[in-house]
């Protein structure tokens, strides 16, 4: 049974299962204080989902604490990963990609109008993946605007197939009806899945 954890929590974990940490590293990322950070930490070591090691620091530095994730992929996620690979021997990565974008085109569809302008068809591109457990939003620098997925649900999955990511980017592509060009990823150890319009 999944144990439910509250979003600062989950979030921490995210964060562990990308790479290991220290409690400094997670609050920097997070922009909480360590104190925050420290007490999730020691809760979800408590509970069996992350467990530390105390590394000695090279030089003369004092030791510090490093925090990882250890919580199993849950089994729905391994028949998935199962899934995927026999998909990906059989057909190949690129006729994966063409059929999860499919799937993509169809959960998006409704998104899809005509005249909207940019800004608020990428909002709406936000809203529902905040809907799907993303965490995005849009953000505008430099006179450019971009997508933010600060959290993947499927982040155990997407490590080890990229096909997911890929047909992802060109469904958002196909919505918006412009270019994107993915400047970060939270599966390669990203702090988040970032997209610029381009």
């Amino acid at each position: 049974m999944a144990l439910l954890l509250e979003g600062t929590k989950e979030k921490v974990l995210d964060l562990l299962r990308a790479k290991p940490l220290t409690a400094k590293e997670v609050a920097a990322a997070l922009g909480v204080s360590r104190a925050a950070v420290q007490k999730h930490l020691q809760d979800l070591e408590a509970r069996g989902l992350v467990r530390s090691e105390v590394r000695k620091c090279p030089g003369r530095g004092r030791p510090y604490r490093l925090y990882r994730a250890q919580d199993g992929e849950s089994s729905y996620a391994a028949l998935c990963g199962d899934v995927l690979r026999g998909l990906e021997e059989a057909l190949g990565k690129e006729r994966v990609v063409a059929l999860l974008l499919q799937r993509h085109r169809a959960l998006l569809a409704p998104l899809a109008r005509e005249g909207l302008p940019l800004r608020e068809r990428l909002a709406r591109l936000a809203a529902f993946l905040k809907e799907q457990g993303y965490e995005a939003e849009v953000v505008e620098e430099g006179g450019r605007l971009y997508l933010c997925q600060r959290r993947c649900p499927k982040l155990a999955l997407s490590r080890d197939h990229e096909a997911l990511c890929e047909s992802e980017l060109l469904a958002y592509q196909e919505l918006l009806g412009l270019p994107l060009v993915r400047e970060e990823r939270i599966a390669s150890g990203g702090s988040c899945c970032r997209y610029r319009v381009e």
